[in-house]
């Protein structure tokens, strides 16, 4: 058979194919960086948005990025529901994201720590 590994319960005999695994931190740069849905992936992967969203809620995407120096620094966070945004650092010239952080509500301490943060990552 095409397109998986076949498996048998040693319990019941009953036979089953398994899917093919996602990558998660490729599942996340779709997600952030090609501003994919949770809808758009669960069809390209062939599974339920219910499993994009845990996978992408179990992985911890790296911080910052490797080219330290000048950078121009765009501040903004965005709400998911009431009680669920992230707060995003992203630098203006090259269009990479800086930092991140995972909020509940948006103030001026967390903006504050952010540029903070990424003073001592020399930036």
């Amino acid at each position: 058979m095409k397109g998986g590994q076949r498996y048998r319960c040693w319990a019941c005999g009953k036979q089953f194919l398994g899917g093919n695994r996602i990558d998660a931190a490729e599942l996340w740069r779709e997600y952030s960086e090609l501003k994919q849905t949770y809808a758009q992936l669960a069809e390209r992967y062939g599974c339920s948005s219910r499993t994009i969203k845990r996978k992408l809620d179990a992985y911890t995407p790296p911080q910052g990025i490797s080219s330290l120096g000048k950078v121009i620094v765009l501040m903004d966070t965005t709400y998911w529901g009431r009680k669920y945004g992230v707060m995003l650092f992203k630098d203006e010239l090259t269009d990479r994201d800086l930092l991140w952080y995972f909020v509940k509500n948006e103030t001026n301490a967390l903006y504050a720590k952010g540029i903070a943060e990424l003073e001592s990552l020399e930036y």
